[in-house]
């Protein structure tokens, strides 16, 4: 039974640690600190659509058998541990599991999008890195 507990509690820790270094990356893309290769890049946004187009419609199938109230007795510790999973998979305080699959999908792009912009970042530099080699003043 403390697997189990663990496991939910566990899954909403990663899942709430990939959308706050998902939420890094726009920012720093946004202030334009954030560079990437163009071959790394491009293997994040193959991550990235894959997390969105397998792993998230996983994850929001399992949330429906996460909602379910967990059968686990009629014991004080069996209610109490059954109401925690269904709280920890779709409660309202913005840190449940459904939440947190819910700005996952709607970062997903906007990540994707900020990785572009740090290989056009990356790329720029590179350029005028290249265009003032053998220049001197």
């Amino acid at each position: 039974m403390a697997e189990a507990f663990g496991a939910i509690g566990g899954a909403v820790a990663g899942l709430a640690a990939t959308n706050d270094a998902m939420q890094g990356i726009i920012s720093a893309a946004n202030s334009g600190s954030f560079t990437v290769t163009p071959e790394a890049g491009n293997e994040l946004i193959k991550i990235f659509q894959d997390f969105q187009d397998n792993a998230l419609p996983s994850m929001q199938s399992d949330l429906l058998t996460l909602k379910s109230r967990t059968p686990l007795g009629d014991s004080p510790g069996g209610k109490a541990i059954a109401e925690f999973n269904k709280q920890v998979a779709a409660g309202g305080d913005g840190k449940s599991y459904q939440e947190l699959i819910l700005q996952m999908k709607e970062r997903v792009p906007e990540v994707i999008e900020a990785i572009k912009k740090g290989i056009q970042l990356y790329q720029d530099v590179d350029e005028g890195n290249a265009g003032s080699i053998g220049v001197r003043d």
